[in-house]
């Protein structure tokens, strides 16, 4: 059951804002940022009531992993901005002695609005929404066919910070707290971005990412708890329109 706790724990790596953007005040542009996020996470997790330390490197993500999709899109006029990060990960994990097969689909959705206070700084406010669902095989019946589900969202407050180094290059962080006892009790997130101009509406860009989730809900055998630290290297690419 503990190789079905990280699995979940695995799922949940991908969860994040949005990639750090900005401009000049002006007329309207979109920004389209794809990324890849490649986690290690370390905590305490609990499914169904059994608890289990969390430790997975990032070889076990990679390993686990079927399908996922991780991109931003945003819409901007320099001064005001409505950004959305997208995840979507699906993988497999089975227990070693193959009695338990489980299948982990997680979404994370994070609707964003920036608004410029100073010529590289914004004030941000949004929501991460956050959905696990948890499909189980085994020859054990009561265990077979279980289905669970999880969602929460988080109101979330911070900054983003972006200043350019030389023609070519700048860099940046984006930075939030969440939950506040709404869906986790709190959640901290941190990501600082370097990019790499390699065109006028196209950039290379890599960073680091830290999240922080304190999540807990039910009691006896629905009780479900999520208290990880999840971080790992970021690598994506700017297109702006």
């Amino acid at each position: 059951m503990q190789t079905l706790i990280k699995a979940a724990a695995i799922a949940l790596a991908a969860s994040s804002a949005a990639p750090v953007a900005a401009q000049e005040a002006g007329d309207w542009h979109v920004t389209l940022q794809p990324y890849i996020l490649i986690p290690a996470m370390n905590g305490d997790a609990a499914v169904r009531g059994i608890d289990a330390e969390v430790d997975v490197g990032r070889k076990d993500v990679i390993d686990n992993l079927n399908i996922g999709f991780l991109g931003y899109i945003e819409a901007s006029n320099g001064q005001l901005s409505f950004g959305v990060d997208t995840n979507y990960m699906n993988l497999d994990a089975n227990d070693d002695d193959a009695v338990v097969a489980a299948n982990v689909s997680q979404t994370a959705i994070q609707p964003m609005i920036f608004y410029r206070v100073l010529p590289y700084l914004e004030l941000m406010a949004g929501a991460r929404y956050n959905s696990l669902k948890l499909g189980l095989e085994s020859p054990i019946p009561a265990i077979d066919g279980v289905d669970r589900k999880k969602d929460w969202i988080d109101p979330i407050v911070g900054v983003r910070f972006k200043a350019p180094i030389s023609d070519t290059v700048s860099a940046g962080v984006l930075g939030n707290v969440g939950g506040f006892g709404v869906g986790s009790d709190i959640s901290v997130q941190i990501r600082p971005m370097i990019n790499f101009s390699v065109a006028s509406n196209i950039s290379i860009d890599a960073g680091y990412q830290f999240i922080y989730m304190d999540y807990k809900s039910g009691s006896g055998g629905d009780r479900f708890v999520y208290d990880v630290t999840t971080d790992g290297p970021i690598i994506g690419a700017t297109f702006r329109f």
